[in-house]
């Protein structure tokens, strides 16, 4: 059944590494050399400049978004794999052996297509997270705790028969978590020289 390819689909448009590409064509072609290393939009901002850094975010936010808006179906279960897929497909992308980037822009599209209301508010969050704490990570990790908060309230609140979503965006916010490790520790580490 061509349904229960749309997983596949959303996990294939999570691994285009939009980094590396506009970073070979705009930048300087070495964002995976440079800075973190990492492919999402806060290294390419920091490495290759504002237009990458924007069309990096900007597509990374979208290939989030287009699975799950385009290809819902009447099976919850097959809902929550296409959720996550394109977020797996980020940060695992098959085209770079597997390494690929933490996922926060790519989970954002993700939640936006899901809930618009409550993506909005998951983005008041980070931004407002950054522009107290300056700091692109916590801010994004805050901001996707919250957001399970947030969308958790919303399902109960609007009686919304998402259970299988909340648990698919439960998983995606831990991989968020275990892909952030290093920037956790050098959190820690900066708290404690403070």
């Amino acid at each position: 059944m061509i349904q229960d390819l749309y997983p596949m689909f959303g996990y294939i448009l999570g691994s285009i590494p939009f980094g590396v590409i506009f970073s070979n064509i705009l930048g300087n072609g070495k964002l995976r050399e440079t800075g973190s290393k990492n492919i999402g939009a806060t290294n390419a901002f920091r490495t290759q400049g504002k237009i990458v850094g924007i069309l990096t975010l900007v597509m990374d936010f979208l290939k989030g978004f287009v699975p799950y808006y385009f290809l819902e179906t009447e099976n919850e279960i097959l809902n929550s794999f296409i959720l996550a897929a394109p977020v797996i497909g980020h940060m695992f992308p098959i085209w770079l052996k597997f390494k690929g980037g933490k996922g926060i822009a790519t989970y954002l599209g993700c939640l936006c297509a899901l809930s618009p209301i409550v993506g909005f508010y998951t983005i008041i969050t980070w931004i407002m997270m950054f522009l107290i704490l300056k700091i692109s990570a916590a801010a994004g990790l805050i901001s996707v705790v919250t957001s399970l908060l947030i969308f958790d309230y919303a399902r109960t609140a609007l009686c919304w028969d998402f259970i299988n979503q909340l648990y698919a965006l439960i998983g995606l916010v831990v991989l968020i978590f275990v892909k952030h490790s290093e920037n956790i520790n050098r959190l820690i580490r900066r708290g404690q020289e403070v």
